[in-house]
């Protein structure tokens, strides 16, 4: 909180106006892991409630982050459906404190920064992992997370030439190549099989909703490659897992939870399981030639509020958004 107890409210428009750049949130990516790595990151565990709708979800993201000054919380919803009344299926907003106080000094709409921090997580993901650069790259889904898992991937590796896209309808894969092929240097394919987007990748990534199918198969993934799946749980088989090398996430046990919850029966085929944050510190090797890569990003606070408070930062500098007077003077 200001001075004068006022808060700034900072709406999409104002977050994107501020210029963060792709290759900004990837190197704040790589600074919250090495944080998080030295033990200076504070993430406890997703606080959630869980309304009458199935799959529904509210969760409460608390983080701080010392050494980046970055202090605050993520409030997200999922309400599967609400695309059929017009409305998101998922929003966010992010609330900012003051570390020397403890005031709240933020609140922004956080959808943005999510989609933001999850594709560079995941290209951070691949920078650190495979032993060399990425020539291929397989989407499985392109709605708003597959567009900037794209944009991420091209911005870290200008060595991809080829993408393919998978998605359920021919409608979208189409539209989706034909928009982003016009901002890209790399050849774009929509193909109709999720097996054409994975099978002789260097990277996979999907990113699909909850549904009676999980398209990707073991036999799918090529020796050497990396699958990140963005949608957790929604996607991959459960003998994805006998194949893996080893299980790479930035929330381990957070994703064993999860596996032990919804997926008992893949908990058990999970050969060994490592740290991203690890990897980047180098106590952790990269992946060897050969091996595949199961890499999951769980979306830990630290990612989202480390981006927020530079967009907060920045909006400050430039006198974006709205001052909004919490209590009187």
């Amino acid at each position: 909180m200001s001075a004068d107890g006022a808060i700034r409210l900072l709406s999409e428009r104002d977050v994107r106006a501020v210029g963060l750049s792709l290759a900004d949130t990837i190197a704040l990516i790589e600074q919250v892991y090495l944080l998080d790595a030295q033990g200076r990151a504070e993430v406890p565990m997703k606080l959630g409630v869980h309304p009458g709708k199935p799959n529904s979800f509210l969760h409460a993201m608390p983080a701080w982050v010392d050494g980046a000054c970055a202090l605050g919380m993520k409030w997200v919803s999922y309400f599967p459906g609400n695309s059929t009344q017009r409305l998101a299926d998922l929003t966010a907003i992010i609330i900012l404190n003051e570390p020397d106080h403890g005031a709240p000094v933020c609140i922004m709409e956080g959808m943005h920064v999510t989609l933001l921090r999850t594709a560079a997580c995941a290209a951070v993901a691949v920078k650190h992992i495979l032993p060399a650069p990425p020539k291929s790259l397989g989407l499985i889904g392109c709605g708003g997370l597959g567009r900037w898992t794209l944009r991420m991937m091209l911005t870290a590796f200008p060595t991809i030439r080829n993408v393919c896209v998978a998605s359920r309808t021919e409608a979208s894969r189409v539209a989706f190549c034909a928009g982003m092929e016009r901002a890209s240097a790399a050849s774009l394919t929509p193909v109709a099989e999720a097996r054409r987007a994975a099978e002789g990748m260097d990277v996979v990534v999907s990113s699909i909703p909850p549904g009676p199918d999980r398209p990707v198969h073991a036999g799918w993934l090529s020796p050497g490659s990396i699958f990140i799946p963005l949608d957790i749980l929604n996607s991959w088989r459960d003998d994805v897992l006998t194949v893996a090398t080893r299980v790479v996430s930035d929330d381990p046990a957070g994703f064993a939870s999860r596996l032990q919850e919804k997926r008992p029966g893949a908990l058990a085929s999970i050969k060994a399981s490592v740290s991203l944050q690890g990897i980047l510190a180098g106590s952790v090797p990269k992946a060897k030639p050969g091996e595949r890569t199961f890499a999951v990003i769980c979306g830990i606070a630290s990612t989202d509020v480390i981006v927020a408070c530079e967009i907060y930062r920045r909006a400050c500098a430039a006198g974006r958004g709205q001052m909004f007077a919490m209590r009187e003077a």
